[in-house]
């Protein structure tokens, strides 16, 4: 499914605030909703089209080795 341009904006903005709760879940080590969150942001991520940065998976199998 094409999103329009104005969808796509959308889409980063819920993406881009679940980073910031995936950072605060994580500071907090709730790892459990912490998967769940990420998991939500790659969801938005494929939706996008944008890969995920070797660094952001970096700290994804940090985050996983830790559980």
């Amino acid at each position: 499914m094409a999103d329009s341009e104005q969808d796509q904006v959308a889409i980063r903005a819920v993406r881009d605030q679940l980073k910031v709760a995936l950072a605060e879940l994580d500071r907090l080590k709730i790892r459990m909703a912490a998967n769940e969150v990420n998991a939500a942001v790659e969801v938005l991520n494929a939706r996008l089209g944008e890969e995920t940065s070797p660094e952001e998976i970096r700290k994804l199998q940090r985050r996983h080795l830790a559980n």
